[in-house]
């Protein structure tokens, strides 16, 4: 099994920042929706992070990579400085991965970030009726919810994300897909 630890520091950095960037990528794509829908994004980012890191068992990899960006919580403002980067990244860490990990641990891991990114994308228009303080969990409990009956389904390749999402996001969503597929 791969772990972090089998990584330089620099490799580290680019697969735990990744989740991180992904997020914020397809946030500032479609900036239409003013403040309120950047807040939504942003928690859906971290709830959507919470709840990949949350599955160790299933994928242990993905949930390691996603703990390591909670940890580093404080290098967020920095990383989110550099998402315009993500497409080179994404495609880096894809042939890193590809060289290291088994082939299941890559695919859990570039599934996990197009979960983030179509999490993010949907946040508003999918999330934005939750209330925080609801009995079922408020947005955190229902992205739980969501990425644990999808995720296994979902892959780079996936074509057939949920379309309540401007033309702008789709446009970063299907950028970051190409980049994963190489």
């Amino acid at each position: 099994m791969t772990t972090l630890d089998d990584f330089s520091s620099s490799e580290l950095e680019l697969l735990s920042s990744l989740p991180y960037k992904v997020g914020v990528y397809v946030s500032h794509a479609d900036d239409e929706g003013g403040e309120e829908d950047d807040e939504r994004e942003m928690d859906a980012l971290e709830s959507c992070i919470k709840a990949i890191a949350s599955l160790n068992d299933d994928k242990p990899f993905a949930a390691e990579a996603m703990r390591q960006t909670l940890a580093m919580r404080s290098e967020w403002p920095r990383w989110a400085a550099q998402n315009f980067k993500v497409p080179e990244e994404a495609a880096q860490a894809k042939a890193l991965l590809a060289g290291r990990a088994n082939e299941q641990e890559c695919k859990n891991y570039c599934a996990a970030l197009m979960e983030i990114a179509t999490t993010v994308a949907q946040a508003y228009g999918e999330f934005g009726e939750f209330d925080d303080d609801d009995e079922g969990g408020g947005l955190f409990g229902s992205i739980v919810g969501k990425i644990t009956s999808t995720l296994s389904g979902v892959s780079a390749d996936d074509a057939n994300h949920p379309m309540n999402v401007s033309a702008a996001e789709d446009t970063a969503i299907n950028t970051l897909r190409n980049a994963l597929k190489g």
